[in-house]
């Protein structure tokens, strides 16, 4: 008796049915490929139950759910044998399919076409595989420009196809009829856009008002839109000419066969007053961002350039990526001021290429002994008038050779140098003979030098990390914290505004000693979510008045948080360690 072969039957379909396909059903391709098993009944196939059927699928992709649950039954060893209808039921991309043979060869499964036959286990075979694939593959490209032809055809005779319906209209039997509710909406935006200094200020105006983007219901059921109404979606609606009666085809209009609901004259305002308004940006300086790829925060994460302005006020930031997430651990932010940073690693490097002394140092680290302090005098003098001469182009291209990394931290910046070119450079021997540092893979000694200065700018995305009661939770608002609280901030009006007078008198009115009168008025210093948080209830209920009276209070708002127990402590403390590779000497 035969072995028994286990076959899994594959079946689908795309979601516009072509009628010239001669099975377009996933039923109908299920009842021939389950005769095509039966055939081969003698040979011990036999039809599993589990069905795997893609309806509505494109074969363009591997992105179909019974697909994925396919392949996962073949590799935990329940499937022998794929049949399907045709091969362009399984996939239509040639890439696709390699990919897809190449995973499940290791599984030993084969795949049978019912209506092409073709066998993989020959060199034939797998040509004539590969050849139907490139038809298939070429039939869908085809298939994909004729849709494209079509859509561009539509949108020349005036019809809007594809893509959000805009605000202001609503799509019936494909096409755009005014909703007038909309249709206001959109002509007060167009009307006192003039009157408005900046589209920022509409924005925040419109925003007060409760306008929000078009709400659109997909085919799928999902709702998209209906959230504010943003800069971008504000941009695109005053540049839409689908609004004076136009539709835009590959930079073309083209008369519509829609109601406009912008008068031309209006729109031409708008426009002119926009382009005015609109400044030009500022030609490419290869020498702008100094530090450029070389400056990192405390967690290893690259800052990137962030820049904007107009022409007179122009604004630059080095920035953390946003919603970068290492693990379980949700990282802050970093923004740091460009400008600032940039000067204090120029007068930092400066001022060490300037002191012999310290150059000294640097060289003992490396083993050499015999130093020459008049002679390494005049080289320092000489580097650092070479360094402090140099444009910014120069500049880069020497950050670029001798500095390895720049860390942010809270408190500090810190340089890492590479010894050898800083040497090299002090010797006389110009910026374009250096060697250039590649990141990280830097293997040579490096000098630490350490700035002590906060750095680190407010980022527009910051947020206190503690989020505030359900109004439901009022009953566990402690009225004791709230009334030290308040307290605490009558004592501090109350030092302000009676200078004249001492401590002890003042604290005597509170009926205090000097001394728990002092860390009353520490309490003014706490956190502002955690003020609000004790305000709100939402405080740990472990927390008592003699807990925020005599705790020692830092001043750091996160050490603050982790004392009182409003944040778990974490591992992760914010300074990471150098490059283990590199021999660093303190400067």
């Amino acid at each position: 008796m035969a072995e028994s072969i286990r076959c899994a039957i594959y079946t689908r379909k795309s979601a516009d049915i072509v009628a010239e396909q001669e099975v377009n059903s996933l039923h109908a391709q299920r009842e021939v490929c389950s005769a095509y098993i039966k055939c081969n009944a003698h040979l011990g196939w036999e039809e599993i139950d589990k069905g795997y059927d893609d309806g509505g699928r494109s074969g363009a992709n591997l992105d179909r759910p019974a697909l994925h649950e396919l392949i996962l039954d073949v590799e935990r060893g329940l499937v022998d044998v794929i049949v399907f209808y045709k091969i362009d039921r399984l996939t239509r991309s040639l890439s696709d399919f390699v990919r897809l043979m190449d995973s499940l060869a290791r599984h030993n499964v084969a795949f049978v076409s019912v209506t092409q036959s073709f066998d993989t286990s020959t060199s034939m075979g797998r040509m004539i595989l590969n050849v139907l694939l490139t038809f298939a593959q070429f039939e869908r490209e085809m298939l994909a420009d004729r849709i494209r032809d079509k859509l561009t055809s539509l949108r020349q005779r005036g019809l809007h196809v594809q893509g959000r319906v805009p605000l202001g209209y609503d799509k019936v039997a494909g096409r755009l009829i005014v909703n007038s509710e909309e249709a206001a909406i959109v002509r007060s935006i167009f009307e006192r856009f003039e009157r408005f200094p900046t589209i920022f200020a509409l924005m925040r105006q419109l925003q007060g008002e409760g306008v929000t983007i078009k709400k659109v219901v997909t085919r799928a059921g999902r709702i998209t839109g209906g959230v504010p109404m943003h800069r971008g979606a504000l941009y695109a609606l005053i540049k839409n000419p689908i609004y004076i009666g136009y539709i835009s085809c590959k930079g073309t209009w083209y008369e519509g066969v829609h109601e406009p609901i912008i008068d031309r004259s209006l729109w031409d305002r708008v426009q002119e007053v926009q382009l005015a308004r609109s400044r030009p940006k500022p030609p490419r300086d290869p020498g702008r961002n100094l530090l450029s790829g070389l400056i990192y925060d405390g967690y290893d994460r690259k800052l990137f350039v962030q820049d904007g302005g107009s022409l007179k006020d122009r604004y630059r930031f080095y920035q953390t990526a946003p919603k970068c997430r290492v693990r379980k651990h949700y990282l802050d932010l970093i923004r740091v001021r460009a400008d600032h940073v940039e000067d204090l690693t120029y007068q930092a490097i400066a001022t060490l290429l300037a002191d012999p002394d310290r150059v000294r140092r640097m060289l003992l680290s490396t083993g050499t002994i015999d130093i020459d302090m008049n002679q390494l005098g005049q080289r320092c003098s000489a580097a650092a008038a070479a360094f402090m001469h140099m444009d910014r182009l120069e500049l880069r291209e020497f950050y670029q050779a001798c500095l390895i990394r720049i860390e942010v931290a809270k408190s500090e910046l810190r340089l890492l140098l590479s010894i050898r070119n800083l040497i090299r450079f002090a010797s006389g021997e110009p910026v374009p003979a250096l060697e250039p540092i590649a990141g990280n893979s830097h293997t040579g000694r490096a000098y630490l030098l350490t700035i002590n200065a906060h750095v680190v700018s407010a980022h527009r995305d910051f947020c206190l990390p503690i989020q505030t009661a359900d109004p439901s939770r009022e009953h566990r608002i402690n009225r004791k914290l709230v009334n030290l609280l308040r307290r605490a901030s009558e004592a501090q009006e109350a030092v302000l505004s009676r200078r004249g007078e001492t401590i002890r008198d003042i604290s005597a009115d509170f009926k205090l000693g000097p001394s728990k009168f002092s860390r009353l008025l520490r309490l003014n210093y706490l956190a502002p979510d955690i003020k609000t948080a004790i305000c709100d209830g939402a405080q740990p209920q472990s927390l008592s008045p003699h807990d925020l009276i005599y705790s020692a209070l830092p001043l750091d708002w996160d050490q603050q948080r982790r004392l009182l127990g409003f944040i778990e402590p974490s591992s992760h403390t914010g300074e990471h360690d150098i490059v283990a590779d590199l021999s660093t000497t303190l400067g």
